[in-house]
């Protein structure tokens, strides 16, 4: 009698720990025109997938106590970060659509942003009226994360690589032998071909499935980017049975368009 009262008052003390070690988060995600949002993932700071929303975009989730971040994502919205309070266990989110800002400073894409994010207190109460949200405010706190560093930080990335491009260019010359890689797709269709596509100038790597090797015959410079035509010389280093490039087989002696922008080049030598 008294090794089963321990025993129990064990397994009550164990279950009340480990419930004291998560919480339980309850809430809905709504988009911009105030409708649900089904299949939203769901993070913590980590990234690990926590849960996702229903159909109706609610959800319920059990994480760790310690836990202060979530993260929520869906396609065409912004990724939207909350940092969560104590005293609060149900979260009411409001996700902004990914806006396309073309030919836009990255200064005057966060004014638009911004201004659609103060709006996110009208929308909320918005959507308590319409029974979609049940409390006034939100219990959680989100803040406004400007795009600018992080665009103007890819506009550099991309200068220097312009500038690389350009060097590039200018320090080939016709009669030049340049080893161009490219990727490949295998397919079966009767007999073996693989169907090669560009190995983007951007993209880091040594180690390449197949290397065309040519020699200039003509470059030019147009709004398109840089361009150069090279003749093929051999395809040895090309690992890949019954190649083909633009819609037919490679074979030496073809001729060749690339633009730099989109291709890497090995060597000149």
């Amino acid at each position: 009698m008294k090794i089963t009262t321990i025993l129990i008052l064990s397994i009550l003390f164990l279950s009340q720990n480990l419930n004291g070690q998560t919480r339980i988060i309850y809430g809905r995600v709504i988009d911009e025109d105030l409708e649900p949002l089904p299949m939203v993932f769901i993070q913590n700071s980590d990234t690990l997938l926590l849960g996702k929303t229903d159909m109706d975009g609610c959800f319920v989730i059990s994480i760790p106590h310690e836990t202060e971040r979530l993260l929520f994502g869906y396609v065409g919205t912004e990724w939207t970060e909350i940092k969560l309070k104590e005293d609060c266990d149900t979260i009411e989110v409001i996700m902004l659509y990914s806006g396309t800002y073309d030919f836009m400073s990255s200064k005057k894409i966060d004014r638009l942003r911004k201004k659609r994010y103060d709006e996110l207190p009208n929308l909320h109460s918005d959507a308590v009226k319409e029974g979609l949200f049940a409390n006034n405010t939100n219990c959680y706190k989100r803040e406004f994360k400007p795009e600018k560093p992080i665009l103007d930080s890819i506009g550099k990335v991309m200068k220097l690589e312009r500038k690389k491009i350009k060097e590039t260019f200018n320090n080939l010359v016709l009669g030049d032998t340049i080893r161009i890689p490219y990727s490949g797709d295998w397919r079966y269709d009767g007999t073996d071909i693989t169907t090669l596509h560009l190995f983007s100038y951007v993209v880091d790597g040594e180690n390449f499935d197949c290397i065309i090797k040519g020699v200039i015959t003509s470059k030019n410079k147009s709004k398109g980017g840089y361009n150069l035509v090279y003749k093929v010389i051999d395809c040895n280093d090309c690992h890949y049975d019954n190649i083909v490039l633009n819609g037919k087989d490679l074979k030496g002696g073809e001729f060749i368009q690339l633009n730099l922008k989109y291709f890497k080049i090995l060597n000149n030598k």
